[in-house]
């Protein structure tokens, strides 16, 4: 990893707060949901509490946008949204009740039967609803708004199609940019492939 200045990783926060309101994806890798992320993380580093307050005011814009025509996966859809939601919740960033504030996501990924799904990938189909499932159940609250029927087909999906026990990080799931830290303007500001990328390479890795 190369090394970002606090300058550097500055410049982009402050391009992301002028650019986020007007994105119209809420998802994780492309989206606002990303850059919720990327700014709770900075904010959280360099203990800038304005910035907080503003994340939170986007994570709260976020779950009012989702809706019900959205695909499940982790790159643009419902679960994208949980597994950053529940990153935030893991990291202390957000105080909430998981099974609260993600039931509905949960209730809209279960409509879709897993043991029919094509897609085994991670980014758009079935390994990507169990990184974010795996991820819930590594926090301190028990996992109650998926039911025991839909978990118990997943485990099915998932023995089936050799899906890995321990998924990749969320860092490992991501391209980097093919431009340089100080070219972010008119680029792209997502988490892949785009801006947000930089900081979450800084906090996280």
């Amino acid at each position: 990893m190369q090394a970002h200045t606090k300058s550097e990783l500055q410049n982009i926060t402050d391009y992301l707060l002028l650019k986020s309101p007007f994105i119209q994806d809420i998802g994780l890798f492309h989206g606002q949901m990303g850059i919720v992320l990327a700014l709770y993380l900075y904010a959280d580093k360099y203990q800038d509490k304005l910035l907080q307050e503003y994340a939170w005011e986007l994570f709260l814009q976020v779950h009012e946008k989702i809706h019900t025509d959205m695909p499940v996966g982790l790159e643009y859809g419902l679960a994208g949204i949980g597994y950053a939601t529940t990153l935030l919740y893991k990291h202390g960033l957000v105080d909430c009740d998981l099974n609260d504030v993600l039931s509905a996501i949960d209730s809209k990924i279960m409509e879709r039967d897993p043991r029919r799904m094509t897609d085994m990938g991670l980014r758009t189909g079935a390994a990507g609803l169990i990184a974010y499932i795996r991820l819930r159940m590594t926090t301190r609250e028990p996992l109650t708004s998926f039911d025991n029927l839909y978990l118990a087909e997943l485990r099915q999906v998932s023995a089936a199609s050799k899906i890995e026990a321990q998924p990749p990080s969320l860092l490992d799931l991501l391209n980097p940019p093919d431009f340089a830290i100080d070219e972010y303007v008119e680029k792209p500001w997502g988490i892949d492939q785009g801006s947000s990328y930089y900081i979450l390479e800084s906090v996280l890795s």
